[in-house]
């Protein structure tokens, strides 16, 4: 979530091909080869754009006729189903039979904070996604998961297995949005209408770096929803701190009528850490006297141009004992702990295999249209989105709900 020099700042994750590999430690640089092979994907893919930057995620435009949607099984309903989306009928693939996840590569997500610095008086900005005891209801979330990938989604899982010359991990369900009712308006608000079966709200995240808010006018721009950060820890020193008007930004927002969740930005390296960041962030909201109507968000994020931040070296396993590790604090204190995450960090990175169902997932991706075939209920599609009565960048999101 954080907007800064990094890959993250764009979420296209580009990789200049001046990177000198064999000048980074042995673990990070072992993720870089892997992002950077990635180039022999974009040939394919987009041979326009082949020798120039890398774009280390897959901008696969979906056909005008096209969504992610897909049946439970091999069977008549899901023939029906894939026939009233113009797509291919469910014929088992990869991600049906594959196992668990890679410990490959990630990147930093984009958003409207500012990086945290060497000294660690840095941070960063939002992260976000939905509480089953609130307003925000996300108990249906199983009901548009699948195990059996589209024409979309199967191009882009091969894609993947060609670039990891390995199995795709796909031991977690996939979404069935339909992307032809994807659209932006003139002002690149994202439009999503004519779904019989979802509707989407639209939301930020914020930190303390969007600095005062009129969260009335926000309100009155068409914004329901806001995740605010209320910690951070930092990269080098690994402190952990507070977000500075994480407290204000809970109780305007909630007065002002948003619904309101939490997030916390990682950069824990053990599970004792993760827990100790849930912890913070619970006796905040406990402060604040706010009543959170959204999940409390684990925001872990790799830093790719910055060698030394201490999360870049943990294994994937001990990136997902973290995630663990913090969700259980959360739910223990009886709320829905949720995860944002890009494509890279969930195929690379994540065995999603061992992230249960209670985890609502935020996915951040800043193409058009998105990439992940897996399941998430919340998109962060922007981190340039202007927002009356924020006067700086703000990270634009929307969230999936049931009909």
């Amino acid at each position: 979530m954080v907007a800064g020099p990094w890959f993250g700042k764009n979420h296209g994750y580009k990789v200049m091909k001046a990177v000198d590999e064999d000048s980074l430690p042995d673990t990070f640089s072992g993720r870089v080869r892997s992002w950077l092979g990635l180039d022999a994907v974009e040939s394919v893919l987009h041979p326009e754009t082949a020798g120039n930057d890398i774009d280390l995620t897959l901008p696969i435009e979906a056909p005008e006729s096209a969504d992610f949607s897909a049946g439970t099984a091999s069977s008549a309903a899901d023939t029906e189903s894939a026939e009233r989306h113009d797509v291919e009928a469910p014929q088992g693939s990869a991600a049906d039979t594959a196992s668990g996840s890679g410990t490959g590569s990630t990147s930093g997500q984009g958003s409207s904070g500012q990086a945290a610095d060497a000294a660690g008086t840095g941070s960063t900005s939002g992260t976000g996604t939905a509480n089953t005891t609130g307003a925000a209801d996300t108990s249906e979330k199983e009901e548009k998961k699948s195990t059996s990938p589209t024409k979309l989604q199967k191009k882009y899982i091969k894609a993947w297995e060609n670039w990891h010359m390995r199995t795709f991990p796909g031991k977690y369900p996939l979404h069935n949005y339909n992307w032809k009712y994807l659209k932006y308006d003139d002002n690149g608000v994202l439009q999503y209408e004519g779904d019989d079966d979802y509707m989407i709200r639209r939301g930020i995240d914020v930190s303390e770096f969007q600095e005062s808010i009129d969260w009335d006018k926000v309100k009155e721009a068409g914004y329901d929803f806001v995740f605010v950060r209320v910690a951070h820890r930092t990269m080098h020193t690994g402190d952990l701190r507070r977000d500075t008007r994480a407290i204000k930004n809970l109780k305007r927002a909630k007065a002002a009528g948003l619904d309101v969740g939490a997030y916390v930005f990682s950069q824990a390296v053990t599970k004792k850490e993760a827990r100790e960041e849930a912890e913070l962030c619970l006796k905040i909201i406990k402060e604040s006297g706010v009543e959170l109507t959204l999940p409390i968000v684990y925001d872990p994020e790799i830093v790719v141009e910055d060698y030394n931040a201490r999360i870049n070296y943990i294994s994937g396993k001990q990136f997902t004992d973290d995630v663990l590790a913090f969700s259980e604090v959360i739910k223990e204190a009886g709320y829905t702990p949720a995860l944002y995450a890009n494509s890279s960090t969930e195929t690379d990175i994540l065995d999603m295999s061992r992230l249960g169902e209670d985890i609502v997932l935020w996915y951040a991706d800043y193409n058009s249209t998105p990439e992940i075939p897996y399941d998430f209920t919340f998109w962060q599609y922007s981190c340039y989105g202007r927002v009356s009565g924020i006067d700086t960048d703000t990270d634009l999101n929307v969230w999936f709900i049931k009909k």
